[in-house]
């Protein structure tokens, strides 16, 4: 009985030390494999998608959009939170000092990711605390006129016209300093060769209230953002911003059929997440994200606005960024403007 227990006592020794064994020549050589799934558990609880500009322009509309969707791709509440202010300063600060664990993200746009880092004097963040996820869709602008100035300026030759007889009394609105919609009359006055007097508001829609209230002579705005109030007679369209024609205004030349040559200004917007966020983590926001633009009926519904959407990997998007960077920086330099 004795020489049984042990027995069983040695073999049980024998069994421990080749486990130890194993164990040890894994970690020298090839480690074992445990699990073949996920080492994040992400997304376990909702997610906020942080927005720097105000309900009703393009910014929200497109990330209210992507934020329906991707709760079905990612089987959790994802939830818009619109923080406007200082071109997207104040949501891009709020992103880039947050937890990097997945669950505080941001939709931005080319003033948060490219162009505050050339205006402000200083920046309460560096644009590579946040780290790009995909480039999610980019359009054109459009400008537009208040429809009761259409007898005075019905094109943009006209336009011109009537600026370069009224140095710095025609006014412009945007969505705010360093805006895609400001950057476009930025550039359009040089290339024009007028003076106008630049009006920024925090967001389209207000900006868009004050043309339609007659205090703005004209606006660079989103083409679906302005369409209803092109439809309704409120505005006219004099050029867009793009290389060709919109879908959804066939009848409107683009400002390089229009004599400007060199004008060619997209907005673009994409998802960011804060600096040391895993990379699974990224990688899988980046696969929910283009499983959304596979969607037929989520392309479709931003076609008609004249919205592309446009699909990238992590480090696509990234290249994309930078390229921006060095357009605007040059421009914006160019042209002298700063915020203080």
């Amino acid at each position: 009985m004795l020489f049984k227990r042990q027995s069983q006592k040695k073999n049980r020794r024998q069994l421990l030390h080749a486990f130890l064994a194993a164990i040890t020549l894994g970690a020298l050589g090839n480690p074992i494999s445990v699990s073949a799934g996920p080492t994040v558990d992400w997304p376990s609880r909702p997610i906020t998608l942080v927005l720097g500009y105000p309900p009703g322009g393009i910014n929200d509309v497109i990330a209210r959009k992507l934020a329906q969707e991707l709760q079905t791709e990612l089987k959790q509440t994802v939830i818009v939170d619109n923080r406007a202010g200082a071109n997207g300063s104040i949501a891009a600060n709020h992103v880039a000092k947050s937890r990097p664990d997945g669950y505080t993200v941001m939709f931005g746009a080319i003033g948060q990711v490219s162009v505050n880092q050339f205006l402000l004097a200083r920046m309460p963040y560096e644009p590579n605390d946040l780290v790009p996820v995909a480039k999610v869709a980019d359009g054109a602008n459009v400008l537009v006129v208040n429809a009761t100035m259409a007898s005075t300026y019905s094109s943009l030759a006209e336009l011109i016209e009537v600026a370069k007889k009224k140095p710095g009394e025609l006014n412009y609105g945007s969505f705010g300093t360093g805006s895609s919609s400001h950057l476009s009359g930025a550039l359009f006055a040089e290339q024009a060769d007028i003076e106008v007097t630049h009006v920024p508001y925090k967001g389209s829609a207000p900006a868009m209230i004050d043309l339609l209230a007659g205090n703005l002579d004209y606006m660079f705005d989103s083409i679906n953002t302005a369409l209803p109030h092109i439809k309704a007679g409120k505005v006219i369209p004099l050029a867009v911003t793009k290389e060709q024609r919109s879908v959804a205004l066939p009848d409107v030349p683009t400002f390089v059929e229009s004599g400007m040559p060199d004008f060619v200004i997209v907005s673009w917007f994409g998802v960011h997440m804060p600096k040391g966020t895993p990379e699974e983590i990224v990688n899988q926001m980046n696969a929910a994200i283009r499983k959304v633009q596979a969607k037929s009926e989520f392309v479709d519904f931003f076609r008609i606005q004249n919205i592309d959407i446009t699909p990238t990997t992590p480090e696509e998007y990234g290249e994309f960024v930078a390229s921006e960077d060095q357009r605007w920086g040059a421009l914006i330099k160019e042209l002298g403007i700063k915020i203080e």
